[in-house]
């Protein structure tokens, strides 16, 4: 589930919603719609950056995030990643992702979204949206191979998709900055 934060936080940061040194007072739990959201350990952290939404895994900062972001930005950038659609990998009877949840007009739908859960994508899915982080903001097109060679000698080459850009080069490199950090010192 907290492997989505990063793509909330790039979200935004590209929509102009938070910058890395935003802060935001923790109290450990929210609720919103009647349903109570609680970081991993339902433990507040006072007045923390959105660097320690990451490095910390805040459920709460995320919460902060998508309400400030609002919930038609989040799921637009959701779409930009990829997250609602299939990856259209080269491999057969890939899953569609389950994400009706972006069609509620709950925001605590969005909320839990933000960090990965009332959501489900394949494997692949998570790590294009993921590697878009690492390609300067554009999506991948994820292949197993360049070709595909069927019996009697029939050849097919995989085509690539035209890039589509998720956030901005300088979004992908703030975020991947602060997950830098996140290894190196949280």
């Amino acid at each position: 589930g907290s492997t989505m934060k990063p793509i909330t936080v790039a979200a935004a940061l590209d929509a102009g919603s938070i910058v890395p040194t935003s802060t935001y007072n923790d109290t450990g739990t929210i609720t919103l719609d009647n349903k109570t959201i609680s970081n991993f350990d339902g433990k507040a952290r006072g007045v923390v950056s959105m660097q320690e939404v990451l490095s910390q895994s805040l459920n709460i900062g995320i919460a902060h995030i998508v309400q400030k972001m609002g919930t038609g930005v989040l799921r637009d950038y959701f779409e930009r990643f990829g997250i609602t659609e299939e990856t259209g990998i080269d491999l057969p009877s890939e899953a569609s992702p389950l994400v009706k949840n972006l069609e509620s007009p709950r925001i605590v739908e969005y909320v839990t979204a933000g960090f990965g859960q009332g959501v489900a994508i394949t494997p692949i899915a998570m790590a294009r949206a993921l590697a878009t982080l690492a390609n300067h903001g554009s999506v991948p097109q994820p292949h197993v191979g360049v070709e595909l060679r069927y019996p009697g000698g029939v050849t097919k080459e995989l085509g690539w998709s035209p890039p589509r850009a998720a956030v901005s080069p300088e979004s992908a490199e703030t975020v991947t900055r602060m997950l830098v950090t996140v290894v190196d010192e949280a």
